[in-house]
């Protein structure tokens, strides 16, 4: 069987969209985390917000959504004995997950309205506390704006909390 010309091109142009429309964030560390991760063996998250976030369309689902991420990407990780949004007693880690800014664009809005749904921005400040000592450990941001220039194809939230939730736990698990 040959390969034809057109379509190895449709292919290639194909993957070069679906590789332009991931949602990469940007990730700064703040503060780098400081001393020993492993020694912690529980992990609360908590995901929040300023007033002025929480009241912005999409909140909920997003909070939710990274809440579920970023828990399910940790304890993949095994680096922790428990992971969830209990406080727990003992040598335990604060994951305090912040929406700095937010405007949300689902799936439906992205395809019924294109590139004139709006541009999906979520913007994601981790802090990583002590909880025995209220010590802070350290603190990473990540941030992801979508792109006018990718119109349909421009990363959705769900997309973005998605990688966020990835990169932000990768550094919990050195992943």
């Amino acid at each position: 069987m040959q390969n034809n010309p057109l379509i190895l091109s449709v292919l290639a142009l194909a993957s070069f969209l679906i590789a332009g429309c991931a949602a990469k964030p940007t990730i700064q560390q703040v503060r780098p985390i400081e001393g020993d991760i492993s020694q912690y063996s529980a992990l609360q998250v908590v995901v929040d917000a300023p007033e002025h976030i929480r009241k912005r369309h999409g909140y909920d689902i997003t909070a939710a959504e990274l809440t579920r991420e970023f828990i399910a990407n940790v304890s993949a990780s095994r680096k922790f004995a428990t992971v969830g949004t209990e406080a727990r007693t003992g040598k335990s880690l604060e994951a305090r997950l912040t929406i700095t800014n937010l405007n949300y664009v689902s799936g439906a809005e992205r395809g019924v309205l294109g590139g004139y749904g709006g541009l999906a921005i979520l913007h994601v400040t981790m802090t990583l506390k002590d909880n025995e000592t209220a010590t802070d450990v350290g603190t990473v941001t990540a941030s992801r704006t979508s792109s006018r220039a990718q119109s349909v194809f421009s990363p959705v939230t769900s997309g973005q909390i998605s990688a966020i939730a990835k990169e932000l736990s990768s550094r919990l698990s050195g992943r």
